[in-house]
């Protein structure tokens, strides 16, 4: 089966996508229920997050599918939360690592040339 994609607007091949997805949804074999073990991935995607009474809305937004809507249990929020906290305490960002720290500059030669606030 061949389709055209060049000839599709933006909206008709947002709706082709999420009438596949719905498609594929329902096939044998279901997707695998664990992540690969390589993948594609997008770096720094726009997400929104909001309370839910059965737990908490995750949107990230895929450049090609768009935004993907996730609601998640109260305890998977709960797990996240302290998972992303241990991370982020025993993983430091490269630039954390390699990048040194800028001396300030001698007090005299605060206010010449700029506002002369440190921030």
């Amino acid at each position: 089966m061949t389709i055209d994609l060049s000839t599709l607007t933006a909206t008709e091949l947002d709706e082709l996508i999420a009438r596949a997805a719905a498609q594929r949804a329902s096939l044998e074999p279901a997707q695998p229920a664990q992540p690969p073990e390589k993948t594609e991935a997008i770096v720094n995607p726009a997400w929104h997050t909001a309370p839910m009474p059965n737990g908490v809305l995750l949107i990230l937004r895929h450049p090609g599918l768009g935004w993907l809507a996730f609601v998640l249990p109260h305890e998977h929020r709960v797990h996240l939360t302290s998972l992303w906290l241990h991370q982020s305490l025993l993983h430091k960002p490269v630039e954390a690592v390699v990048t040194p720290v800028p001396a300030l500059p001698p007090p005299s030669s605060f206010g010449s040339g700029g506002s002369g606030t440190v921030h």
